[in-house]
């Protein structure tokens, strides 16, 4: 099934592998952003599906914050990418359904899987 993915991710290398990995396996990129803010504003204008979001974003809201309020006003879902999964299995996220993490490097294999665990958590309908 087609996504309509925002890829967060503030390094342009990674964010340009990850869409060409999205395109490649037939998912349609609604923008790319790399603070949360930025997210924010694209998410709430262009509704996606999923949201590909790296933890440490520029500026002061951190990617969890950021899909957090993401979650909150658009019910997309969100898979979490990051180099410190470590640390990420510590964060709270009973506040965050929907929810999947790749640690950095991650094949397409990977990427398609974590989007596929998300099948059932599309945006909410108004």
């Amino acid at each position: 099934m087609k996504r309509r993915v925002l890829i967060v991710e503030d390094e342009v290398i990674v964010a340009d592998d990850l869409q060409w990995k999205l395109q490649q396996i037939g998912h349609e990129i609604i923008g790319t952003a790399i603070s949360g803010p930025e997210a924010l504003s694209l998410a709430t204008q262009h509704r996606p599906d999923v949201v590909i979001m790296d933890i440490q974003l520029q500026g002061a809201m951190n990617g969890i914050e950021a899909a957090q309020r993401i979650q909150e006003e658009c019910g997309a879902a969100v898979i979490f990418v990051t180099a410190f999964a470590a640390m990420f299995a510590r964060q709270p996220r009973t506040m965050l359904p929907s929810t999947g993490c790749l640690s950095k490097p991650f094949s397409t294999v990977e990427l398609k899987t974590a989007l596929e665990s998300t099948i059932a958590y599309g945006p909410k309908t108004e």
